[in-house]
Formats: structure tokens, sequence, C-alpha cells
């Protein structure tokens, strides 16, 4: 059986450009798009007339307003179209994604059955909270719900302390990552008749991390809990102005003649602190030890000391060290992006680098709400 397809979807892959359509607001959709923006994809956003909230939510750091926007969106186009308009540009996509539940598309004066109504040329992709099915699927959720009820929060932090959050926009990032690549995925897919429909549950792709954690319960029963203070205070040792993670620590049996090297403390080599359960029965005497020197330099330096003796040691970096970072800069992880305002932000490229091609610098993204309305719909349609 021959499968049929838009005829805009036709005509585009015999140009060997991809065409995805961002069509809900939300994080993780942007980020999908704005991954696959970056591979080479014309993506174009559907926003209102009034624009993505984001265009005017204030950046969590630096305070420049639409800060967020401008990361997940650049490079992209954007138009505000009538649902006539909204239809063709569907039939003309490749990939639909967005946050596709029948009270946010009703929001946006859609209708309610587009995720099972669309035909792009090759799938829909909604990515919301929950998913689509099940007894939570129309529940409204924000970052902080969804990486509550992953479970991840409940091994984030010390065990005598609340939960932990994780970095802002941790659930919603990685449900684009997943997103984009559900995206990738249908693309390699053999050709149907019917578009693909993939349903993405935020929640279940962070739940997927907690599967070290899961899979003891499911089979012994016992449930994770979060790391003693103990173990954590002496294997995220303070410094001077940050911190080191030192794998010997307190819990870890291993030898400390190195540490006691490093720290120029003879009396860590002794016999009695040289086990984890020595170093237990003589926790106060070890602590007083082990401790205190490490207030005495930079986290930079007790690392790269440790470095030279082969040890092992990680350096914890600030967010002000990752924009410093000598690796990253090196990898040309980071870029200056103009801003529609005239300014400039610092954001990321892709994730990873191909050895043929270098990356290209972004676009900003869309100025204002509906743009490119009209040239988008004259290249991609016959409007």
């Amino acid at each position: 059986m021959t499968a049929s397809h838009p005829t805009g979807a036709l005509e585009n892959n015999m140009t060997n450009t991809r065409r995805a359509l961002d069509v809900t607001p939300g994080v993780a959709s942007a980020y999908a798009t704005r991954l696959l923006r970056d591979l080479g994809w014309d993506v174009v956003k559907v926003e209102s007339p009034d624009g993505d909230p984001m265009r005017r939510q204030p950046s969590r750091w630096g305070g420049a307003e639409g800060a967020a926007f401008e990361a997940l969106n650049a490079g992209k186009r954007s138009v505000v179209v009538d649902p006539v308009a909204l239809a063709a540009l569907v039939e003309a996509a490749d990939v639909v994604v967005g946050d596709l539940r029948p009270a946010v598309l009703r929001s946006m004066g859609l209708e309610a059955s587009a995720f099972e109504q669309w035909r792009p040329g090759r799938s829909v992709v909604s990515v919301s909270p929950f998913g689509l099915v099940g007894p939570k699927s129309d529940w409204p959720a924000t970052e902080l719900t969804v990486q509550a009820a992953s479970g991840l929060m409940f091994l984030t932090g010390e065990a005598d302390q609340p939960p932990q959050q994780l970095a802002p926009y941790q659930a919603e990032l990685t449900g684009g990552v997943v997103a984009a690549s559900s995206a990738l995925a249908t693309v390699c897919a053999p050709r149907q008749t019917d578009p693909l429909r993939v349903d993405l549950s935020v929640h279940e792709a962070m739940v997927t991390h907690t599967f070290q954690a899961t899979g003891p319960y499911a089979y012994y029963g016992e449930v994770a809990r979060r790391e003693q203070r103990i173990k954590a205070g002496l294997r995220m040792v303070p410094t001077s102005d940050g911190y080191v993670y030192c794998a010997p620590g307190a819990v870890n049996s291993m030898r400390m003649d190195g540490i006691a090297q490093l720290l120029n403390e003879p009396r860590l080599a002794e016999e009695r602190f040289q086990t984890a359960e020595g170093r237990m029965q003589h926790w106060n005497e070890f602590f007083g030890l082990f401790v205190p020197p490490f207030r005495t330099k930079t986290a930079h330096e007790w690392f790269e000391a440790a470095e030279a003796m082969h040890m092992t040691f990680a350096l914890v970096q600030t967010i002000d060290d990752l924009f410093a970072c000598p690796h990253l800069e090196a990898r040309e992880f980071l870029h200056e992006l103009e801003t529609t305002s005239g300014g400039a932000i610092t954001t990321t490229l892709l994730p990873y680098r191909t050895t043929s091609t270098e990356p290209a610098a972004p676009r900003p993204a869309p100025a204002a709400p509906g743009v490119d309305t009209e040239r988008v719909l004259s290249e991609w349609t016959a409007m």
C-alpha cells in the first residue's frame, strides 16, 4: 500500500529541510523544538496575539525580562494565525510539538481533539506534565509538582532534612530532550498512512531517572533514602570559596595516606583512620583533622593539587564557574546571543557537537508575536 502525505510535507522532504511546528507555550515543547532548530530544522512557533507568556517572564538570574524566551526560541519564526491557516501549517509540517491536553488546546481556541485529528507529514508529539491519559492527565502542574511526583525530590538532600527541589526547569528540559528524540525517531521510522502520535509524559521522563532507586524496591522492597549528613559532610567538603567532592570521605573503605600527604596532616595516616569503621569510631578527631585544612584554599586549588597526585576529586562548580569554564569555552558550548531588544545574553548551543561542521550562531528569537506570519504562510502553504 502506498502511503499518502500532505503535499507541503512532500515538497519539504524534497528540499531536505525538516519543518517543526511548536504550537503551545511551555518550556518542554520550546526546548524540544529549539534542539530541532539547532539541528537545522525550520521551526515555526505559533503564538497568540498577546505572545508567549515567557516573553514577559523575568529571568531567574540577571533580571532580564524574557531571557528564557530568547534562549528557548532562538532561530525560530513566529506566526499568529486563525484555525484555517493553522490547519494548513500543520499539514505542511513534518512534526507538530506541544502540550496537547484538551484543556490547553481549548484555552488557545483550538479543537480539543487536535492530537488525534492533526495530520502532519510525520508525527504529532504531545509533551505534557502527566500525559494525555490516566487519572492525572488533566491535573494542572508546575515544574515543582512534576519534580515532586517523580520521586527524585525524595532522594535529594540530607536524611534529616526535607526533600529539596532540583535546579529550575530540570523536569521541563528533560521532557524537551525526550520530545526532541521522539520527533527525530519518528522521522527515521518507516512511512505510514497515519502520522505517528507520541504521548510524552514529563513525569515519566523524570521517573526514569529513579531507576537505580526503584530497582532495589521492586526486587527487595528496599526503600531508597536521602544520604546521611555525615556522608555528605565528608564527601562534599567545604573549601574557602565552595566545595570539592572527595572520594575517600568518611564512609568509603579507602586508606587516607594520600589525603594525609595532600593536607600535610600526617596524623590522618595513623592506622585507626584507615577504614570507614575506624573513622566512625574516632569521628570527632577525624573530623577535626580532615575538614579544617580544606578551608584554607579555594576549591580550584584543592582540585588541582589532588589532580597532580592522581587522587579522585571533583570540582563542584558554581553557576559563575560554568560561565568562565575553559573546557566549555574550548568546546564553544556557550554563545552570546543577540536579543530582540538589542542586548545580548549568554546561552548554550547544542549539548553535543559533530566533527563535520561548526555550530552556527543562532538567530535571535522572534521580535514580536506573528512577525513572520506572512512569510511562513507563503513558504509553507499556498495561502
